[in-house]
């Protein structure tokens, strides 16, 4: 599961540089009321280009979930735990969920836990149907790494391509206020770059 931020980005390039497991890369395009989407689209084009030149090949996918009618911002882990399970029975063999939470995550031992009872529900229903593998794990590969450490270990051409901005402003410039914006200034992180609106 891809976002484009900082966490996943470096959990994909350990995984392709550190396994050969065939991996099915997908991000969710999370449309809301922050209008973060636009931006993190681009982080992602960007992203993807960069791994399938220096890394190796992947197949990626998307979806969307579109909340922009909604004042309220709804849970986005638990939006992704409901993807992963449809993304798991579209990929014959998948028998394992990698998601780039770390441990000083807010709160992530509970988030987890409930991340991963939306999924097996859901799951529960296909596999009713004789569909889908007996047991998927979540597996967490970056979860123990330092954020300062994950910013390091990557080329700093592919950090600069990543987005951490919960609020952007007008013309897809982070707002260097919001916490993720707060957290790339505390680690020296350069902020991710402004991006041209999608016309």
């Amino acid at each position: 599961m891809f976002s484009g931020g900082l966490d996943s980005t470096a959990m994909l390039v350990k995984l392709l540089a550190e396994s050969a497991d065939e991996l099915r890369v997908h991000h969710i395009r999370m449309i809301n009321k922050e209008k973060r989407d636009l931006a993190e689209q681009r982080a992602v084009e960007g992203i993807l280009a960069y791994c399938r030149a220096h890394y190796r090949a992947f197949r990626y996918s998307e979806s969307a979930l579109d909340f922009s009618a909604l004042e309220a911002i709804p849970i986005d882990y638990l939006a992704i735990a409901f993807v992963a399970c449809q993304v798991a029975i579209d990929t014959p063999g998948c028998n394992r969920i990698a998601v780039a939470t770390l441990a000083t995550d807010t709160d992530i031992a509970n988030r987890s836990a409930r991340q991963r009872r939306v999924f097996e529900e859901i799951y529960a229903c296909y596999r009713a149907r004789k569909l889908g593998e007996p047991s998927v794990d979540w597996v967490y590969p970056v979860h123990d790494i330092p954020k300062a450490e994950l910013a390091a270990g990557l080329p700093p051409a592919l950090l600069d391509l990543t987005w951490s901005c919960r609020c952007p402003v007008e013309g897809l410039r982070p707002c260097m206020a919001c916490k993720a914006c707060r957290m790339r200034q505390s680690l020296r992180i350069p902020a991710a770059p402004a991006h041209n609106p999608v016309s």
